[in-house]
C-alpha cells in the first residue's frame, strides 16, 4: 500500500485540526504492521510505561460479597501504589484513565460462571532512561507479586506486559516532517513537471511495538506522482 506523503506547505494547517485533550491519557500499543503493508516512513520513540493488565477474579456465593471484596482488593491496591511512587494504577480498554481511592467507580463483569466477578485494572510504571528495562520490569511484577487480595478474590495477568504513551499525537510534527522531507526527494527524482497529490491526512498516528521499551509510529498514507 502507497501512504500519505503532505507537501511542506500543508503541514502547519493540518496541524491546527487535532485538540490537544489526550495529554492525560494513557494509550495502550496493540496495532502491528504486516511486514507486506509496512509504511514508508515511521519515527521511533520511548515508550513512558510498561503496562501489565490483571484480572481480579472472585467467587463468593453472594454477590453483594464478591463486589465488597473486590473493591477491598482494589483499596488495597490503591493504597500499596501510593507508597510506591513509580507505580500507577487505570481502568479503561485501550485508553486507560487513573483511578484512585476518590474516583473509585469500577466496572465488574461476569466471569465464566454466573456465580463469579472480575474486575480488570492496569498496574503500569514509568520507563526511567537512567534504569535498565528488566529492573523497571521487575519492579512491576514485585507489586503485583505483593498485593493484597481480600477474602475469596484471586489475581490473574492478563495477557504480557504491553507499552504504552501519553498522547501520542504530540510527535505528529516530527513525523510529518520527516513525511515532507521524502516527498520532496520523490519530487526532486521525477523532476519540476511533476506534482505530488496526496489525501487521508486527518487519520490518527498509528503505533506497534519497535523494541523492549520503544514505539514506532506511522500514518497510513498515499500518494500519487502526476504529470503537470
Amino acid at each position: 500500500m502507497y501512504r500519505q506523503f503532505i507537501l511542506g506547505a500543508m503541514l502547519l494547517s493540518s496541524l491546527s485540526t487535532f485538540s490537544s485533550d489526550l495529554t492525560e491519557k494513557i494509550v495502550i500499543t496493540g496495532s502491528r504492521i504486516d511486514m507486506y503493508d509496512a509504511p514508508a516512513i515511521t519515527l521511533v520513540k520511548p515508550a513512558d510505561f510498561l503496562v501489565q493488565r490483571i484480572a481480579l477474579l472472585n467467587d463468593s456465593r453472594d454477590a453483594v460479597q464478591r463486589e465488597q471484596e473486590l473493591e477491598q482488593t482494589v483499596r488495597n491496591i490503591i493504597a500499596a501504589s501510593s507508597r510506591q511512587k513509580a507505580i500507577e494504577l487505570g481502568v479503561g480498554k485501550d485508553v486507560i484513565f487513573p483511578i484512585d481511592v476518590n474516583n473509585l467507580t469500577l466496572d465488574i463483569f461476569e466471569g465464566k460462571r454466573k456465580d463469579t466477578s472480575i474486575v480488570y485494572l492496569f498496574i503500569k510504571t514509568p520507563i526511567e532512561k537512567s534504569q535498565e528495562t528488566p529492573k523497571i520490569i521487575r519492579r512491576l511484577n514485585d507489586f503485583i507479586e505483593d498485593i493484597k487480595l481480600n477474602g475469596r478474590t484471586e489475581i490473574d495477568r492478563d495477557g504480557e506486559i504491553v507499552l504504552s504513551i501519553v498522547n501520542p499525537e504530540k510527535y505528529r510534527t516530527e513525523l510529518l516532517q520527516l513525511i515532507a522531507e521524502s516527498l520532496q526527494q520523490t519530487q526532486t527524482i521525477f523532476g519540476n513537471n511533476y506534482k505530488a497529490e496526496v489525501n487521508g491526512l486527518s487519520q490518527a498516528l498509528q503505533w506497534e511495538r519497535a523494541g523492549v521499551s520503544e514505539l514506532r509510529l506511522y500514518i497510513e498514507y498515499d500518494f500519487t506522482i502526476r504529470s503537470i
